[in-house]
């Protein structure tokens, strides 16, 4: 079966809504191990188990979605861009709060609360990015995560571990987040600001604006002079596929 047929057949299966019967039948699509209905129906995710869980759960449907989000890592079709990608926007798209257009999603990507984030067109992900989205997470458009970025929401009380505090991060429209750099809870990341490699950023970030370090600390303005995403090309592949229109 070729790429487009199995993608059909998938979306099929996504948009009459994931029950057990259709989730196993998507999951024969991926080529998953099998199982049963009793062992699905059973299924439980880490963040089933979390406080939040309680206050603002997953529907079935949802655990469902996410779960084929974990299992396309799993398994050969994960490597094949030309599947996984649109794979991985068609389960963002009835997963996420909102899912804009051209939202790419490389492989071992992680989020614990998908009904938690918003992304807007052309948001992108690199390989091993990290959304702890239990506080809320929101990407405007052409908003960048490059590999191991990882984001967090929440923060545990130093004496008792089950007390947390949840706050939302909000990253602005073609910023730019680079390599293993970690956003801490309630910030907010500019228009146009870039984190640099490696930085741990606790406070808000300005428009247009470069910080590193640890704790990140404004470096330079960012070097552009127009807001035309044809003259940013702040697209994920090198000609802009699975986004560019």
């Amino acid at each position: 079966m070729n790429n487009h047929d199995r993608l059909l057949q998938l979306q099929a299966l996504v948009d009459m809504g994931l029950d057990a019967a259709r989730t196993l039948a998507a999951l024969e699509l991926l080529g998953a191990a099998k199982m049963s209905k009793e062992e699905l129906e059973d299924y439980r995710l880490w963040n089933d188990y979390m406080e939040v869980a309680e206050r603002n759960p997953y529907t079935p449907e949802q655990r469902y979605l996410h779960l084929l989000w974990e299992a396309v890592d799993r398994v050969p079709l994960g490597i094949n861009c030309a599947f996984a990608i649109p794979f991985r926007q068609m389960i963002a798209k009835k997963l996420f709060r909102r899912c804009g257009e051209g939202f790419v999603a490389h492989e071992g990507c992680r989020f614990n609360y998908g009904h938690q984030i918003e992304v807007g067109d052309n948001v992108s992900w690199n390989m091993g990015v990290y959304v702890d989205a239990k506080g809320g997470v929101v990407m405007e458009d052409y908003a960048m995560l490059t590999e191991w970025v990882k984001i967090f929401t929440h923060n545990h009380d130093e004496e008792n571990h089950l007390i947390r505090t949840y706050a939302p991060v909000h990253v602005g429209k073609f910023a730019k987040l680079y390599t293993a750099c970690t956003v801490l809870p309630g910030v907010t990341i500019g228009k146009g600001a870039i984190v640099a490699t490696g930085a741990i950023v606790n406070k808000d970030v300005e428009d247009y604006t470069l910080v590193g370090g640890v704790p990140a600390k404004p470096i330079r303005k960012r070097k552009v002079k127009s807001e035309d995403p044809d003259v940013y090309q702040q697209y994920m592949m090198y000609h802009g596929e699975f986004q560019k229109k």
